[in-house]
């Protein structure tokens, strides 16, 4: 049996398949697609589209911590750092879009 804890590793699995290949390869669209599929076995009918922007806002949480004349956009480091934020908050959102 599937637990909601299974879900949610598939997704930050998802998300982090998508941010390993280079920006230009990757397909949010078939990411956000899996999510949606997995989001609607718990009632969260939500579109590929709306999710991604939904995942972008999470990660603006992350910049908008820090002022703007730190952001280090090309240290690879950082830029990680920015995602595992966002796939934090991500499946804190889901966590209470499902609970």
């Amino acid at each position: 049996m599937i637990t909601l804890s299974d879900d949610l590793d598939a997704i930050t699995a998802i998300l982090n398949d998508t941010f390993r290949a280079p920006g230009f390869k990757r397909n949010y669209n078939l990411a956000f697609g899996r999510i949606a599929d997995i989001l609607y076995r718990y009632g969260v009918a939500e579109n590929p589209r709306n999710l991604r922007f939904r995942f972008i806002l999470c990660m603006q949480e992350f910049f908008d911590g820090i002022p703007q004349d730190q952001w280090r956009v090309k240290d690879p480091e950082f830029v990680k750092k920015s995602e595992d934020f966002g796939i934090l908050k991500f499946r804190e959102w889901i966590i209470e879009q499902i609970t």
